[in-house]
């Protein structure tokens, strides 16, 4: 029998869900199956906290996963955003 190269798994997880929380007087980041979430006090502006969260979901999905994904935002009670991902959009 051949032996072929064992698929290896990314070393970064597939992310699920990305949250968006106001901390201080900035906001903090956190991606829900990736296990990593950041704090950062520049950035103030929800959308602008969104977009960032964004972009960096769809890199680690596309650089190692191969997949393209989307975020679909939902506001929560305490002035937080939650991003539901999906597969699917541009590649």
């Amino acid at each position: 029998m051949g032996r072929g190269k064992k698929k290896q798994r990314p070393a970064i997880g597939m992310p699920e869900r990305v949250l968006v929380m106001p901390v201080g007087d900035g906001r903090a980041q956190s991606i829900v199956g990736v296990g990593c979430g950041r704090a950062d006090p520049a950035v103030v502006d929800a959308d602008q906290a969104k977009a960032i969260a964004t972009a960096t979901v769809t890199a680690i999905a596309r650089d190692h996963h191969g997949s393209a994904v989307e975020v679909d935002w939902e506001p929560l009670p305490d002035e937080g955003w939650a991003g539901h991902v999906r597969e699917g959009g541009a590649r």
